[in-house]
């Protein structure tokens, strides 16, 4: 149960970063600007975000198993589709499909362990487990593409997506037992149009205003539909009868304040791994297996970190790691500002070590803040929410500082780029002053990772 579960959730969550060192070498072969890059990139990351919800609730309502099936089948297809994409367009539609697949993935994966582990203790461990090593895959991603990339080609990252699936269904289909149904509700349909509504059109109107302008009507108007469409979706959840997001969430400070953190987190993450992606291979002329080489710092450190920010948190609370994180964070991307075409390697590297320890810190702690701060009712679909949250933070910040860097002087961009990166880091760094900044009781601990762990398996987890 484990070994699956652990399986599939990285591979979801893996897809997401893996990627990027492949962007350059993907526009060699099928052409397209840095738009069309930034689509490649962000296909599978709104699809995921978009749909992570439903699928948590579709989980409930038609089985885990049956859920994960799916998501294997969409995710299989996309990968297929990608590895042997003649085009760029067909490429991209084909992360919009393992997207599909991933959010099927990640909720099905939780509910499983769920149901698979009786003891709550056991449950906790578990799901912390999988988290770490989600968390550590992530930070890989471009190191794992980088080598294999650099051996083979592009198209082999999508390969390995394959194969991946078949290890992991003949189990599936072998040894899991489907999970209990819950109680028959409905799907939040008119809240997930408007939600994949306005996060595709916030999408292509950050892409475009780095095209046509941010006064242009093909900026404006996306943007416009995206603003609707949001109003629209906090209207419907606010009236609906089995809402994605329900209102009582966003009364609760723990639940505000860890979601924001992260999705600020994550933009500057996601969105400085794809523009130091090209700066890398464009600029300093590396090759994709150099570039992994370089990139080996993000895995290691975040790693290294990971481990010290339960430490940590479990001495303190969440708010000092919080806290700690995202202003290292925050630190390194003012380093890496600084770096133009000459600049040495060891000060580039000190700052990706810098830039692994912020994020490999800042997350467990504000997961931690988030499932001691809200009730156990709320656990599941508010760490669905939270996940959501970073997902869309990512999405952004390769949309934002993607399209900053697409045209003119790349390295007078990319110096913005980092100083935005470095001012959504400081703010998520002030936010986590607002976390439980002391150390709970064990009982509440338990508490709170149980509920973190049995969440897993209910409605929108």
């Amino acid at each position: 149960m484990l070994a699956v579960s652990s399986t599939t959730f990285t591979l979801a969550v893996l897809s997401t970063s893996v990627v990027n060192i492949a962007l350059p070498s993907i526009r060699r072969d099928l052409g397209g600007g840095v738009a069309g890059l930034q689509w490649v990139s962000n296909g599978y990351t709104l699809m995921l975000a978009s749909l992570l919800l439903t699928m948590g609730a579709l989980c409930d309502q038609r089985g885990a198993r049956r859920v994960m099936l799916a998501g294997l089948g969409l995710f299989f297809a996309g990968a297929v589709a990608a590895a042997a994409a003649p085009s760029l367009q067909v490429l991209v539609c084909a992360q919009l499909l393992k997207g599909a697949g991933g959010a099927a993935l990640i909720p099905a994966s939780l509910a499983l362990l769920s149901h698979g582990y009786r003891n709550q203790r056991e449950q906790a461990h578990a799901v912390a487990f999988v988290s770490g090593l989600s968390a550590i895959a992530v930070a890989a991603g471009p190191v794992i593409a980088g080598f294999v990339i650099g051996a083979v080609s592009w198209r082999v990252i999508f390969a390995i997506d394959i194969i991946g699936v078949l290890a992991i269904a003949y189990p599936v289909l072998r040894h899991l037992p489907e999970t209990p149904l819950g109680s028959a509700r409905h799907l939040d349909l008119p809240g997930q149009v408007c939600a994949i509504v306005c996060l595709a059109a916030l999408t292509f109107g950050c892409i475009r205003g780095g095209q046509a302008g941010w006064g242009s009507v093909q900026t404006v108007g996306p943007l416009a539909l995206a603003a609707v469409s949001g109003l629209l979706f906090l209207a419907v959840e606010r009236r609906g009868d089995a809402p994605m997001l329900p209102p009582i969430l966003l009364k609760i400070r723990a639940f505000n304040v860890a979601s924001a953190c992260a999705g600020l987190v994550n933009f500057a993450f996601y969105g400085e791994v794809f523009v130091l992606s090209l700066y890398f291979q464009e600029i300093r002329g590396l090759s994709p297996l150099d570039t992994g080489w370089v990139f080996i710092a993000l895995p290691t450190s975040a790693g290294i970190s990971s481990i010290l920010a339960g430490r940590l948190a479990g001495r303190s609370g969440a708010r000092l790691p919080g806290v700690l994180g995202c202003a290292i964070g925050a630190g390194a991307m003012l380093i890496l500002a600084t770096i133009d075409a000459q600049t040495p390697y060891p000060v580039i590297i000190g700052g990706l070590i810098l830039m692994g320890l912020g994020p490999g810190l800042a997350v467990p702690a504000l997961t931690a803040g988030l499932v001691i701060g809200v009730p156990r009712p709320q656990a599941g679909v508010a760490s669905a929410t939270f996940t959501a949250s970073r997902q869309v933070g990512g999405l952004l910040g390769v949309a934002v500082l993607g399209t900053l860097v697409a045209s003119g002087d790349f390295i007078g961009r990319m110096q913005v780029t980092m100083l935005l990166a470095c001012g959504a880091l400081a703010l998520a760094s002030v936010l986590a002053l607002l976390l439980v900044s002391g150390r709970k009781s064990s009982g509440q601990h338990q508490t709170g990772a149980s509920a973190s762990a049995a969440g897993a398996g209910q409605p929108g987890s």
